[in-house]
C-alpha cells in the first residue's frame, strides 16, 4: 500500500490534458497485494477463522490447533495476518460440537485460544497445552484440543488383558498415581471403583510380556511390584513397588519401570506372550585352530598366530585392524602370512553380535572390506553414530545406526578410570558432558553425583604414546579439582584449560593437549585411501612444518591430515591439499548429510 501511495504522487512530464495513470480498484494495475496473493496462492474462506486462509504446506509437521506432529510435514491451511498454520481437517472445524466427554454442553470452537477466564490452559483428555485454535465451554471451564475432538477417547474399555473388569473414563481434573505406570496425573483417568483402579488411557494397551535390549530374559508387566528395594534397570532411579512394573522371573531382584521399559531405544515394539523363546546364540569370531592359532571370520583366508606384545619393536606403526590404534605392548595376534594384518587380542574376542544401551536390536559386528557410503559422497570411511568421529576398521551395526568397536563395547554398568562412581545411559536428552564441556545426545551418568560424560571422551584410549616421551603419557582430569598454576601443551605451547582433560607423564611432568597428541584422525588407519565427493583422499603423515588447513586455516596440529591428488594427464601435475577433517566433516554433519563440496580458492570443483 504504501508502495502504490508513493507511485501516485510521482510528476510526470505530461501536460495537464494528458491521461495519467491511476491506481483504482477498478484498474488492472499490479499491487503488492495481488503480488502477495500471487506468491502465495489461492484463498479459501472458512467458518472457523475470520481472515482467508491461504493453501500452505508445513516442512516442520507443527499444527497451532492441535498436538498432532506428523514426521513428513503436511498440507494445509495458514493465516500470515494471524501467524496460524494448521491442518486441513483443523481449519475445517465445526463452530459447535457435541462431545461425549462432555455430554452437559455443546462445545464452542475459539479461535484465537483460550478466554483469558480460563483457569487451566491443558486439554481436559490428553494434558497437551492448547494452541490457538479450541473447543471450549465456558460455563463448566471444559477445553479439549481439535485432536481430541476429532478422536474421541472411549467412555468405557473392556480389555481383558488391561484389566479384568470394565474401565470407565472420568474427564474430570483429579490428582491421582496411575496403577500401571507409577506416575501422577491431573487429569481424565480410566477408573475401576470395584477395585480402586485408576490407569492413564494409553497405559491400558501395555505389552504383557517383551524383550528389551538392557536384560538378557523376558519381562512381564506387573500392576503390583511388592516390598522392596527396588531400582529400575534402565533409569536407575527408585521403583514404587506399590504400583506397577516390569519383571524378570529369573531374575528376581530386576524391575524397570513401566515408561521406561517401553521406550523407543529400549523396546523394538513386539508383543512376545504367547511367543516362542528365541536363540541369542551367535556364531563365534573365530575357530582354535591350535594353542595360541586361531582362524578369525575377518580374515577367513589365513591363521593368526598370538603374539606377545611386548616383543613388538614397530611401535606406532603396527595397527590393530578392528580398533585401529597402536598395538604398543599389548598381546595381539598376527597373520601368519600377512604383514599387515593384526588384531589385539581383546579385539579378535569381540562377540559378532552385541547389546547396546544405544539401540533396541543387537548390532552385529562387521569388518572393514564391507564399509559402505555413510552420506551419499563418502566411501572407505564412516562416522560414529555415538562419539561423531571418523572412523575406519571394524564396527557394529544396524539399522541407522554405527558404531566404532569402541563405542559398541560400552556395556552398564562403565567404570571410568578418572571418576570413582559407575556411570550408565539412563535418559534420551542432550547434555553437558563435564570434561570436553561440549553437548551430546548419548552420555553416561553417573548416579551418585553431577558427572556426565559423553562417548567421545569416555573412548579415549587412557594411555598413548608421544614420540619424544620415553614413558607413555596417562589420561588426566582435573576439572573436580581446585587447581592453582597453568598448564601449557608441549606441542602447540598453547595454555590449556585445567577444566578440561588432557594426557600428562607425571614422571617428566609434561602435559599434552588431546587434540595435539591424537588429531582429527586418531581412529582411521593412517595411509588409507578412501572417497569424499568424487575424489580420492589419503589420511597422511603430518609434516614437521604443519601446513596450515585449507578450510580453517589454522595449522594442522594432529599427527596425520587428509591429502587430495589431482591428477592432470601425463605431467603428474599434483595438488595436495592438507585439509583439517575437523573443519571439513563438522559441516558436512551440520547440514545433517546434504552433499558439500570442497572447493579451490577460484571456486571450481
Amino acid at each position: 500500500m504504501v508502495l502504490v501511495e508513493e507511485l501516485s504522487y510521482v510528476p510526470t512530464s505530461h501536460g495537464e490534458d494528458d491521461d495519467v495513470s491511476s491506481y483504482d480498484d477498478d484498474d488492472d494495475s499490479l499491487t503488492p497485494s495481488i503480488v502477495f496473493d500471487q506468491i502465495m496462492g489461492p484463498t479459501v474462506m472458512l467458518a472457523s477463522h475470520e481472515h482467508p486462509f491461504y493453501i500452505h504446506g508445513s516442512s516442520n509437521g507443527h499444527c497451532d490447533g492441535c498436538p498432532e506432529r506428523r514426521d513428513n510435514g503436511f498440507f494445509g491451511y495458514s493465516c500470515p495476518t494471524c501467524d496460524l498454520t494448521v491442518h486441513k481437517e483443523c481449519a475445517e472445524s465445526s463452530p459447535e460440537i457435541n462431545h461425549p466427554s462432555h455430554q452437559r454442553h455443546p462445545l464452542t470452537l475459539f479461535k484465537h485460544g483460550l478466554p483469558l477466564a480460563a483457569a487451566d490452559d491443558k486439554c481436559r483428555l490428553c494434558g497437551e497445552k492448547l494452541g490457538k485454535l479450541v473447543y471450549h465451554c465456558s460455563i463448566c471451564d471444559f477445553s479439549i484440543d481439535l485432536y481430541c475432538a476429532r478422536n474421541p477417547l472411549e467412555l468405557v474399555v473392556h480389555y481383558p488383558k488391561g484389566h479384568e473388569h470394565i474401565l470407565t473414563l472420568m474427564p474430570r481434573l483429579i490428582r491421582f498415581t496411575c496403577n500401571a505406570c507409577g506416575l501422577e496425573s491431573d487429569r481424565s483417568p480410566y477408573v475401576c471403583p470395584q477395585c480402586d483402579f485408576m490407569i492413564h488411557e494409553d497405559c491400558i494397551y501395555l505389552p504383557r510380556v517383551i524383550s528389551i535390549i538392557r536384560h538378557r530374559h523376558r519381562i512381564s508387566r506387573t500392576y503390583f511390584l511388592g516390598s522392596g528395594d527396588w531400582t529400575c534397570g534402565v533409569c536407575r532411579r527408585r521403583v514404587d513397588g506399590r504400583y506397577g512394573a516390569y519383571c524378570c522371573s529369573i531374575c528376581p531382584d530386576y524391575a524397570v519401570h513401566s515408561k521406561c521399559a517401553t521406550r523407543s531405544d529400549v523396546w523394538d515394539g513386539r508383543e512376545l506372550e504367547d511367543e516362542p523363546e528365541e536363540n541369542d546364540e551367535c556364531e563365534e569370531p573365530f575357530w582354535v585352530v591350535t594353542d595360541g592359532v586361531i582362524n578369525h571370520f575377518s580374515h577367513r583366508e589365513h591363521d593368526l598366530r598370538l603374539e606377545d606384545g611386548l616383543a613388538n619393536i614397530h611401535g606406532e606403526h603396527t595397527r590393530c585392524k578392528a580398533c585401529v590404534r597402536p598395538v604398543y605392548s599389548n598381546s595381539f595376534y598376527n597373520c601368519m602370512h600377512c604383514d599387515d594384518f593384526v588384531l589385539h587380542e581383546t579385539c579378535a574376542n569381540l562377540p559378532r553380535k552385541q547389546r547396546h544401551v544405544l539401540h533396541n536390536h543387537q548390532l552385529t559386528l562387521y569388518n572393514d572390506d564391507s564399509i559402505v557410503m555413510d552420506f551419499p559422497s563418502t566411501r572407505g570411511i564412516f562416522l560414529c553414530s555415538a562419539c561423531d568421529r571418523l572412523c575406519s576398521g571394524f564396527r557394529y551395526e544396524c539399522c541407522n545406526i554405527k558404531l566404532d568397536v569402541r563405542c559398541g563395547s560400552i556395556s552398564e554398568p562403565f567404570f571410568y578410570e578418572c571418576h570413582p562412581h559407575p556411570l550408565f545411559q539412563t535418559s534420551i536428552g542432550s547434555k553437558i558432558c563435564v570434561v570436553c564441556k561440549q553437548e551430546s545426545v548419548y552420555v553416561l551418568s553417573c548416579m551418585d553425583c553431577d558427572f556426565v560424560l559423553d562417548f567421545k571422551c569416555a573412548t579415549l584410549p587412557n594411555r598413548v604414546r608421544y614420540k619424544y616421551d620415553k614413558k607413555p603419557l596417562s589420561l588426566c582430569y582435573d576439572g573436580d579439582k581446585d587447581v592453582t598454576g597453568s598448564y601449557w601443551c608441549e606441542i602447540c605451547e598453547g595454555e590449556m584449560d585445567q577444566k578440561i582433560m588432557f594426557y600428562t607423564c607425571e614422571s617428566y611432568g609434561s602435559t599434552i593437549d588431546i587434540h595435539c597428541v591424537l588429531g582429527d584422525f586418531r581412529y582411521v588407519k593412517p595411509r588409507l585411501q578412501f572417497e569424499f565427493n568424487g575424489k580420492k583422499w589419503k589420511v597422511a603423515l603430518n609434516g614437521i612444518n604443519r601446513p596450515g588447513c585449507y578450510k580453517c586455516g589454522f595449522r594442522c596440529k594432529g599427527p596425520f591430515v587428509a591429502a587430495c591428488s589431482i591428477c592432470k594427464s601425463l605431467n603428474l601435475w599434483i595438488v595436495a591439499l592438507m585439509v583439517d577433517i575437523g573443519s571439513a566433516w563438522d559441516k558436512v554433519r551440520n547440514q545433517s548429510g546434504a552433499s558439500w563440496i570442497l572447493r579451490n580458492r577460484d571456486g571450481k570443483e
